[in-house]
């Protein structure tokens, strides 16, 4: 069985490090995988990631002593994707690839 987060083999027996969605019961999870998962996406959001079970998934992983935070998934932060929205006002590749020109690519964005 391997583990749907990071795709690594991960052992069918319920153990401190090992976990499984108590509603499905086929997703198994490193301990470190899905503590990593419940940080990024929050305790509002949080579910399983194969059957996306909310309730009984929960349940369980707090249960197990998950930290789950109340917080928004990490995507919704104002700034996680602030590099990614920024405009560049100047074209600096070596070589402008732009039918236009240069100037075009700048006007365009």
């Amino acid at each position: 069985t391997n583990c749907p987060i990071c795709l690594e083999p991960v052992g069918n027996q319920k153990s401190y490090g090992t976990m499984v969605c108590p509603a499905c019961k086929h997703a198994w999870f490193h301990r470190g995988c899905i503590q990593a998962y419940a940080i990024h996406i929050g305790y509002d959001s949080f579910c399983c990631p194969l059957c996306r079970n909310e309730y009984r998934f929960l349940i369980e992983m707090l249960t197990m002593g998950l930290r789950i935070p109340h917080s928004p998934p990490s995507w919704e932060d104002g700034q996680a994707y602030a590099r990614e929205r920024e405009r560049h006002s100047r074209c600096d590749a070596s070589q402008c690839l732009c039918p236009g020109g240069r100037e075009q690519a700048e006007e365009a964005g």
